[in-house]
């Protein structure tokens, strides 16, 4: 987890962590916030046992006790930063991303909800989102050299040469070797056909970072329209050796220069390699629009009533992009319906794999189990949904159906209420509490 986070989260409650977490005895800690929890609920000591799992590595378990804390006080920025830091290392940059928004929600200058949100939107192409928190950051932060470098690149990206050009000099006037600025001026620069102003920014960018295939590979471009063959291999050369063997602008620029030296078997063999990660790059930008298509194809067929037509879209779609939750969890909710019990618990499983802390996988899977009649596993899934989420009436009364089932009618009148409670106007829950013998609410 990112060591801001760790600082805001453990400086929310005071410089004085208690002791056997600040002596990093986290088992005992964990023992101890747990013990004082079971006497009298704390938020505070829901967030210190997630930080101790999270430093014994369990970050499964301390991503459930993270989403207990910010639940135990919605307002709680540190929870909803341990969210995102930890999905974030998980790569679940849809649950990152929602959980730095509601610390922005609760504190729109909070400097680690922008930086991390906006590095988000820009790592996936979102730059009108990260533009506005870029634009905070900078306002606030002046001194951060990385909020212009990223500015910059955002105004580029958008065709606002100068603000981009500004950015990125205010960056370098910050820290005159950010790696980042370097690169993004010296680019600016030479694809306006600056190369004088451009190549010592590239060539010190490289030697900033020798082992960042970017620097060479920008540099290596620059050179080709100056006409400088014989250095561009050289870079494009360094580019592919340093992280770049999967890009293929590197090896375009590469026959490039190989053409402009006359190494035609060399040009040869770097444009068919170009034409290899075009060619993935391409499928892979096809199979995500096939996907999207299939997924809409299947939101229409289930509001005909055609459930088997739309699971068999979404299982196409899956294959297409198997490491998306969403679908999963979709999947899941669709073969529950078809009473494909098996099915549905694996995709509601590996949706909770990916993310452990939504209360909805959980609640879904809950349901499947006791579809299955696998009651224990039923009740320890929806104990965990009301855990993470305990405002969701559902959850409480799929809970009672399920303790009722096991012959538990006290336990069973207990969740009832709590439904009933939740959602005074649901009838169901009424028939399910007075069915289990409970007293009539009016």
């Amino acid at each position: 987890m990112k060591r801001a986070v760790w600082l805001l989260a453990l400086g929310a409650f005071g410089q004085d962590p208690k002791a056997a977490f600040d002596r990093g005895d986290y088992a005992a800690a964990i023992r101890l916030f747990e013990a004082a929890n079971a006497r009298k609920p704390d938020c505070a000591n829901t967030l210190y046992i997630g930080l101790s799992r999270y430093r014994l590595r369990q970050p499964t378990e301390a991503l459930l006790a993270f989403q207990a804390a910010a639940q135990c006080d919605p307002k709680l920025v540190a929870a909803h930063l341990a969210l995102g830091s930890t999905y974030e290392e998980r790569r679940n940059d849809g649950e990152a991303i929602a959980a730095y928004a509601r610390v922005l929600a609760l504190e729109a200058k909070n400097v680690t909800a922008l930086r991390s949100a906006s590095n988000l939107y820009l790592k996936n192409g979102l730059h009108t989102k990260a533009l506005p928190l870029l634009e905070t950051l900078v306002a606030i932060s002046r001194g951060l050299p990385d909020a212009r470098a990223d500015l910059g690149a955002v105004y580029a990206a958008g065709g606002d040469r100068a603000g981009a050009e500004a950015q990125f000099r205010k960056a370098l006037e910050i820290r005159a070797d950010y790696f980042p600025a370097l690169t993004g001026l010296g680019n600016l620069l030479a694809r306006s056909g600056e190369h004088d102003a451009a190549m010592p920014l590239l060539r010190k960018a490289a030697m900033v970072r020798p082992n960042a295939y970017e620097a060479h590979f920008l540099l290596g471009s620059a050179l080709n329209r100056a006409g400088q063959f014989e250095e561009a291999r050289r870079e494009l050369e360094q580019a592919a050796k340093h992280g770049g063997a999967s890009e293929p602008q590197v090896f375009y620029q590469l026959a490039r220069a190989c053409g402009g030296l006359g190494l035609a078997e060399e040009r040869r063999a770097a444009l068919a390699r170009f034409s290899e990660l075009a060619k993935k790059e391409k499928d892979d930008a096809a199979a995500r629009r096939q996907a999207a298509k299939l997924v809409d194809e299947a939101r229409e067929l289930l509001q005909s009533g055609d459930l088997e037509g739309a699971a068999q879209r979404l299982e196409l779609a899956r294959e297409l992009m198997p490491a998306d939750a969403t679908l999963l969890f979709r999947l899941a909710g669709l073969h529950y319906d078809l009473r494909r019990y098996d099915a549905a618990r694996e995709y509601a499983q590996a949706a909770i794999g990916m993310s452990p802390a939504t209360w909805l996988y959980r609640y879904l899977l809950g349901l499947v189990e006791k579809g299955a009649n696998r009651l224990p596993d039923a009740k320890a899934s929806l104990e965990a949904a009301a855990r993470l989420n305990p405002s969701e009436a559902p959850v409480w009364n799929a809970l009672g159906e399920v303790v009722l089932l096991q012959g538990d009618r006290a336990a069973a009148i207990g969740y009832f209420e709590k439904a009933c409670a939740l959602a005074p106007g649901d009838e169901s829950f009424r028939r399910n509490l007075e069915s289990a013998g409970g007293a009539r609410i009016k």
